[in-house]
């Protein structure tokens, strides 16, 4: 193969990632609707049992054959309480793969199949992995086809043209029906002046319109003969009872509520070759802390009010750092707050040691406002440096 057919190639991969972990995430969702119309619901999986359920999800070229894997996500999951995180981890991750080294993380998957995985992330983020699906990206425009196409509002025309890496994009804007291949170039455009972050909000948008057109009725009478077919670019250690039990999980699961995190590094050159540094220890603790914290997710809005530029999105990078998802930078009425405050409208929220060390000196106020869109304001004082 020569170098520009690898290139072309690299670059094809680089575009599935999000679509193949969307095919796998879209069979659990149609499993569940094909049982819920159905009215069969006569299996049950001691395997649920477990306080939390841990599922690696992984993206390649093909579900069949060994190659490198471009997308590693975790679901971790609660089977009693719904508590749901979603750890994506960067291919290009520096860790230990057993009896072979430090390498990037996604050739365990090439030198030992998912089982290396499976053992590389195991030691690498310190949870057991309970099931796995190795998802093929064939499958994504195979669903959108298949579920008749999919409704979407383009919010702007897109048109972009890589005759090298055989990518032709051509949407116009306005609200439309798109089948797989205009699906497709929807979620794959990112050239403009919001770049991967506008990708982002794309892909947002699709996982949303997918689920609104499954739970469709139209969809649903053909969700049977989608499932068969769909199951073929899969492979999974999971059985029809773990596949049913897990689909009546998550149709109880606020995909609102679900928290993302990308494991954090440092990219750096290590013998010419480019990888994510990660200090492995602390992404065990980082893991673990995210998941002990009940609190994670709940809303907050940050307020600057001790006048020093840029303190607010110094806090509330912080403040989500702690597992808080903040919705809000703003300045706060006045400059003259003297110390941070603290304004609690959730009784969920209980304020921990790591919020009292950060902040050193707050004052906290209780107004419980169960209807608010908010659950904590937190107003920056002056006694906050950064």
């Amino acid at each position: 193969m020569s170098r520009v057919e690898r290139k072309q190639k690299s670059k094809k991969k680089g575009n599935k990632k999000f679509l193949q972990i969307l095919a796998f995430v879209a069979l659990l969702i149609i499993c569940f609707v094909t049982l819920y119309l159905f009215n069969i619901f006569p299996f049950s999986s001691d395997t649920f049992a477990h306080d939390r359920v841990n599922i690696l999800a992984v993206g390649t070229d093909c579900a069949e054959n060994i190659g490198r894997a471009d997308t590693i996500f975790v679901l971790s999951f609660s089977p009693k309480t719904k508590d749901t995180l979603l750890f994506s981890i960067p291919r290009d991750t520096r860790v230990m793969i057993p009896d072979r080294g430090m390498d990037k993380i996604n050739h365990a998957f090439a030198f030992g199949g998912i089982e290396l995985l499976e053992e590389t992330i195991e030691q690498f983020i310190g949870l057991t992995i309970h099931y796995y699906g190795v998802i093929d990206f064939e499958g994504f425009q195979y669903l959108i086809d298949a579920l008749g196409g999919i409704d979407i509002n383009v919010e702007k025309d897109m048109y972009y043209v890589d005759y090298a890496g055989s990518l032709k994009i051509n949407l116009h804007s306005g609200q439309q029906t798109l089948d797989g291949e205009k699906a497709l170039e929807y979620v794959r455009f990112r050239f403009d002046e919001l770049g991967d972050l506008g990708r982002i909000q794309r892909q947002q948008n699709l996982i949303n319109a997918v689920v609104d057109k499954v739970m469709n009725f139209e969809s649903m009478v053909k969700l049977p003969n989608i499932i068969n077919n769909l199951t073929e670019y899969i492979d999974t250690n999971m059985n029809t009872n773990e596949i049913i039990s897990l689909a009546r999980i998550m149709k109880d699961i606020d995909r609102n509520e679900v928290w993302v995190e990308t494991i954090q590094g440092e990219p750096r050159y290590i013998d010419r070759v480019s990888y994510l540094v990660v200090d492995s220890q602390e992404v065990k603790k980082r893991v673990q802390y995210l998941i002990d914290n009940k609190q994670r997710g709940l809303r907050v809005e940050v307020l600057n009010g001790n006048q020093v530029p840029g303190i607010a999105h110094y806090v509330a990078k912080k403040m989500g750092e702690f597992g808080y998802d903040v919705v809000n930078i703003d300045n706060a009425d006045n400059f003259d707050y003297q110390k941070t405050v603290l304004i609690i409208y959730s009784k969920k929220i209980e304020i921990d040691n790591r919020i009292k060390q950060f902040f050193d000196d707050i004052e906290i106020i209780r107004k419980e406002e169960p209807d608010s869109d908010l659950d904590m304001t937190v107003i920056i004082g002056k006694n906050v440096v950064y």
